[in-house]
């Protein structure tokens, strides 16, 4: 290795090794500074804490309340469907004038009402916050009593059409079941005539016609009547499966969570005071 190659070699070894040392001063200067200051960063930490308590345990606890229905469900051919989607029934549910209706007479507002569906199922959810646990079950109890009184109203209604339906494919059984009786009654007496003549003959062919023209109408009154059937025994109205209840404790403020997040904060805001001040205080301000 020639003299120059070996020169190359030297400087770049005391380049390396000076940068690893201005680092290693560096990260000496960040700790001291941290040191010096830490009773100013210790003072803003212990600050933040304690605004972070004070408003904790200042702030006006804030309770959920909530309620679960079940939106009913209709035989729809062979599917079973929700009598309601919950789409609409938080369209229905959020209206303002649903509200003044299910609220009528009590002054109270309520706060962050919130329609959920329960994944997988025909079940939503209704929560709302108050400051007051038992007004709250009170105003959530009016608003899913009102909800399903509404929707109850038009589920009545079609179930007493389908069983309006269902008394008229009885009656038309009924008829058709003393048609046949009346037909195989005028069969049997031509059975016993001998020999029939050829009047008789056609109208004994007639009578097995409209036998058998009864018989098919009887079926599919029957069938109707079992769809009919199957469809009210099938149907569901809107019904309360959890009546309005309040949370044990209070959903806000949450104590611990903004006691901890104040003091990483405070901590924060401690070391960025530290190095500010300590940078003027190397480097103080140039006055004329």
């Amino acid at each position: 290795m020639d003299k120059s190659e070996q020169s190359k070699s030297t400087k770049s070894t005391r380049s390396f090794s000076e940068s690893v040392y201005e680092d290693e001063i560096n990260l000496r200067d960040l700790i001291g500074v941290l040191w010096n200051w830490r009773k100013l960063i210790l003072a803003i930490f212990l600050v933040s804490l304690l605004i972070g308590a004070v408003y904790s345990f200042a702030a006006t606890p804030v309770y959920q309340v909530q309620a679960k229905v079940s939106l009913g469900n209709y035989l729809d051919k062979t599917a079973s469907r929700p009598l309601v989607s919950p789409e609409e029934a938080k369209e229905i549910l959020s209206g303002s004038g649903f509200l003044e209706e299910a609220l009528n007479g009590v002054p109270s507002k309520v706060q962050g009402l919130q329609v959920t569906p329960v994944t997988g199922t025909n079940i939503i959810k209704i929560s709302c916050e108050t400051n007051n646990p038992k007004q709250g079950e009170v105003l959530l109890n009016k608003i899913t009593g009102c909800f399903t009184d509404q929707v109850s109203v038009e589920f009545e209604q079609q179930q007493n059409l389908m069983k309006s339906e269902l008394k008229r494919i009885e009656a038309d059984i009924t008829e058709v079941n003393d048609n046949i009786k009346l037909n195989r009654e005028l069969l049997s007496s031509f059975a016993k005539a001998e020999p029939p003549s050829a009047v008789e003959v056609q109208q004994e062919a007639r009578l097995l016609d409209t036998l058998v023209s009864f018989s098919n109408q009887r079926e599919v009154l029957m069938q109707k009547k079992l769809e009919l059937e199957q469809k009210l025994k099938s149907n569901q109205g809107v019904q309360i499966i959890e009546k309005p209840a309040a949370s044990s404790s209070p959903v806000r403020p949450r104590k611990k969570l903004n006691i901890a997040l104040a003091g990483v904060i405070g901590l924060m805001i401690g070391i960025f005071a530290a190095f500010t001040v300590d940078y003027f205080k190397r480097n103080p301000l140039k006055t004329n």
